[in-house]
Protein backbone atom coordinates (compact mmCIF):
# COMPACT_ATOMS: atom_id res chain seq x y z
CA UNK A 1 0.00 0.00 0.00
CA UNK A 2 2.90 2.19 0.23
CA UNK A 3 1.74 2.16 3.91
CA UNK A 4 3.91 0.86 7.25
CA UNK A 5 1.89 -2.39 7.94
CA UNK A 6 1.86 -5.89 8.62
CA UNK A 7 0.53 -9.19 6.74
CA UNK A 8 -0.39 -11.67 9.68
CA UNK A 9 -0.81 -15.33 8.78
CA UNK A 10 -2.46 -17.92 11.27
CA UNK A 11 -1.40 -21.42 10.65
CA UNK A 12 -3.52 -24.56 12.19
CA UNK A 13 -6.74 -23.44 11.88
CA UNK A 14 -10.17 -24.57 10.34
CA UNK A 15 -11.74 -22.69 8.47
CA UNK A 16 -15.21 -23.85 9.58
CA UNK A 17 -14.24 -22.26 13.44
CA UNK A 18 -11.72 -19.53 12.77
CA UNK A 19 -11.94 -18.50 16.31
CA UNK A 20 -8.09 -17.57 16.88
CA UNK A 21 -8.00 -14.97 13.82
CA UNK A 22 -11.32 -13.66 15.14
CA UNK A 23 -9.70 -12.84 18.36
CA UNK A 24 -7.00 -11.58 17.15
CA UNK A 25 -8.58 -9.44 14.19
CA UNK A 26 -10.74 -8.10 17.04
CA UNK A 27 -7.77 -7.37 19.63
CA UNK A 28 -6.18 -5.24 16.91
CA UNK A 29 -9.16 -3.21 15.21
CA UNK A 30 -10.23 -2.63 19.10
CA UNK A 31 -6.42 -1.64 20.20
CA UNK A 32 -6.40 0.57 17.32
CA UNK A 33 -9.84 2.36 17.35
CA UNK A 34 -8.80 5.41 19.87
CA UNK A 35 -5.85 6.36 17.38
CA UNK A 36 -8.59 5.70 14.06
CA UNK A 37 -7.66 2.94 13.01
CA UNK A 38 -9.90 1.24 10.85
CA UNK A 39 -10.45 -1.43 8.46
CA UNK A 40 -10.57 -1.07 4.86
CA UNK A 41 -11.09 -3.97 1.75
CA UNK A 42 -8.92 -5.03 -1.36
CA UNK A 43 -10.45 -2.01 -3.41
CA UNK A 44 -8.73 0.68 -0.97
CA UNK A 45 -5.72 -1.59 -1.00
CA UNK A 46 -5.30 -1.68 -4.26
CA UNK A 47 -6.17 2.19 -4.80
CA UNK A 48 -3.33 2.88 -2.22
CA UNK A 49 -0.60 0.13 -3.49
CA UNK A 50 -1.41 2.22 -7.27
CA UNK A 51 -1.21 5.37 -5.36
CA UNK A 52 2.38 4.36 -4.37
CA UNK A 53 3.29 3.12 -7.70
CA UNK A 54 3.60 -0.43 -6.25
CA UNK A 55 3.76 -3.39 -8.45
CA UNK A 56 0.82 -6.10 -8.32
CA UNK A 57 1.40 -10.22 -9.01
CA UNK A 58 -0.71 -10.83 -11.95
CA UNK A 59 -1.11 -6.56 -12.83
CA UNK A 60 2.84 -5.54 -13.50
CA UNK A 61 4.30 -8.56 -12.71
CA UNK A 62 4.09 -12.06 -14.79
CA UNK A 63 6.52 -14.73 -15.63
CA UNK A 64 7.20 -12.69 -19.28
CA UNK A 65 8.48 -9.54 -17.09
CA UNK A 66 11.62 -8.87 -16.00
CA UNK A 67 12.89 -6.37 -13.16
CA UNK A 68 14.17 -4.52 -15.84
CA UNK A 69 10.79 -3.81 -17.80
CA UNK A 70 9.32 -3.27 -14.45
CA UNK A 71 11.78 -0.57 -13.10
CA UNK A 72 12.10 -2.70 -10.21
CA UNK A 73 15.67 -3.46 -11.00
CA UNK A 74 16.85 -3.16 -7.63
CA UNK A 75 15.07 -6.10 -6.68
CA UNK A 76 18.05 -7.84 -8.29
CA UNK A 77 21.81 -7.93 -7.30
CA UNK A 78 23.23 -8.69 -10.32
CA UNK A 79 27.09 -9.34 -8.46
CA UNK A 80 25.28 -12.25 -6.20
CA UNK A 81 26.34 -14.95 -8.07
CA UNK A 82 24.20 -17.30 -10.52
CA UNK A 83 20.51 -17.08 -10.64
CA UNK A 84 17.51 -17.98 -12.79
CA UNK A 85 17.50 -15.61 -15.53
CA UNK A 86 20.41 -13.87 -14.83
CA UNK A 87 21.33 -14.72 -18.70
CA UNK A 88 18.31 -12.89 -20.01
CA UNK A 89 18.68 -9.56 -17.58
CA UNK A 90 22.18 -9.06 -18.95
CA UNK A 91 21.09 -9.54 -22.50
CA UNK A 92 18.40 -7.25 -21.72
CA UNK A 93 20.78 -4.83 -20.35
CA UNK A 94 22.88 -4.93 -23.69
CA UNK A 95 20.36 -4.98 -26.27
CA UNK A 96 17.63 -3.24 -24.61
CA UNK A 97 13.76 -3.96 -23.18
CA UNK A 98 11.27 -4.58 -25.10
CA UNK A 99 8.68 -2.40 -22.62
CA UNK A 100 8.96 -0.67 -19.61
CA UNK A 101 6.17 0.43 -17.07
CA UNK A 102 5.01 3.79 -16.51
CA UNK A 103 2.76 5.78 -14.38
CA UNK A 104 0.12 7.75 -16.03
CA UNK A 105 -1.95 10.81 -14.73
CA UNK A 106 -4.78 11.68 -16.45
CA UNK A 107 -5.13 15.37 -17.69
CA UNK A 108 -9.37 15.10 -17.89
CA UNK A 109 -12.05 13.27 -16.85
CA UNK A 110 -12.16 9.56 -17.29
CA UNK A 111 -10.78 6.46 -15.32
CA UNK A 112 -8.06 4.06 -17.03
CA UNK A 113 -9.05 0.43 -16.51
CA UNK A 114 -7.03 -2.97 -16.68
CA UNK A 115 -6.31 -3.33 -20.76
CA UNK A 116 -7.07 0.17 -21.84
CA UNK A 117 -4.97 1.03 -24.76
CA UNK A 118 -2.61 4.02 -24.53
CA UNK A 119 -1.73 6.03 -27.66
CA UNK A 120 1.13 8.18 -28.37
CA UNK A 121 -0.27 10.34 -31.73
CA UNK A 122 -2.33 7.78 -33.75
CA UNK A 123 0.47 4.87 -33.04
CA UNK A 124 -1.04 2.15 -29.79
CA UNK A 125 2.04 1.98 -27.87
CA UNK A 126 0.85 -0.16 -24.71
CA UNK A 127 -1.88 -0.98 -22.62
CA UNK A 128 -2.66 -0.04 -18.91
CA UNK A 129 -2.10 -2.96 -16.23
CA UNK A 130 -3.60 -1.06 -13.18
CA UNK A 131 -6.00 2.26 -13.23
CA UNK A 132 -8.48 3.76 -10.98
CA UNK A 133 -10.01 7.26 -9.69
CA UNK A 134 -7.70 8.48 -6.54
CA UNK A 135 -9.76 9.39 -3.91
CA UNK A 136 -6.07 11.53 -2.71
CA UNK A 137 -5.55 12.99 -5.93
CA UNK A 138 -9.01 13.21 -7.25
CA UNK A 139 -7.64 12.23 -10.87
CA UNK A 140 -7.81 9.03 -12.72
CA UNK A 141 -4.06 7.26 -12.59
CA UNK A 142 -2.61 4.45 -13.93
CA UNK A 143 0.42 2.41 -14.76
CA UNK A 144 0.84 0.23 -17.63
CA UNK A 145 3.71 -0.98 -20.33
CA UNK A 146 4.98 0.85 -23.42
CA UNK A 147 7.26 0.78 -26.02
CA UNK A 148 10.51 1.94 -24.35
CA UNK A 149 11.22 5.49 -24.62
CA UNK A 150 8.35 7.28 -22.99
CA UNK A 151 9.37 10.42 -20.98
CA UNK A 152 8.45 11.77 -17.77
CA UNK A 153 5.58 14.56 -18.40
CA UNK A 154 5.05 13.37 -22.19
CA UNK A 155 1.53 13.90 -23.74
CA UNK A 156 0.00 10.41 -24.18
CA UNK A 157 -3.95 9.73 -24.56
CA UNK A 158 -5.58 6.69 -22.87
CA UNK A 159 -9.13 5.06 -24.43
CA UNK A 160 -11.95 4.80 -22.24
CA UNK A 161 -14.96 3.99 -23.24
CA UNK A 162 -14.40 4.93 -27.23
CA UNK A 163 -13.31 7.82 -26.57
CA UNK A 164 -9.26 9.26 -26.15
CA UNK A 165 -8.67 10.63 -22.95
CA UNK A 166 -5.51 12.80 -22.71
CA UNK A 167 -2.98 11.69 -20.04
CA UNK A 168 0.70 12.59 -19.46
CA UNK A 169 3.55 10.22 -18.39
CA UNK A 170 4.50 10.47 -14.28
CA UNK A 171 6.64 8.68 -12.18
CA UNK A 172 5.39 7.55 -9.01
CA UNK A 173 4.46 7.29 -6.29
CA UNK A 174 1.81 9.77 -7.19
CA UNK A 175 1.53 11.91 -4.41
CA UNK A 176 4.02 13.97 -2.71
CA UNK A 177 6.14 12.45 -0.74
CA UNK A 178 6.69 14.89 1.82
CA UNK A 179 2.42 14.92 2.17
CA UNK A 180 1.62 11.40 2.26
CA UNK A 181 3.46 7.64 2.57
CA UNK A 182 5.49 5.50 5.22
CA UNK A 183 8.59 8.33 3.98
CA UNK A 184 5.97 11.70 4.81
CA UNK A 185 7.18 13.61 8.14
CA UNK A 186 5.43 13.52 10.95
Amino acid sequence: TGEDGFEIFIFGEQPESPSLSSRIWGAIIESGRPKGLKPCGLGARDTTRLEAGLCLYGKELDEDTTPLEAKIESAVSMEKGDFVGKRALERQMREGIRKERIGLRMLEQGVPRTGYPIFRGDEEIGRITSGTFSPLLRIGIAMGYVKPGVRKGEALEVEIREKRCRAEACGWPFYDTAKYGHRRRM
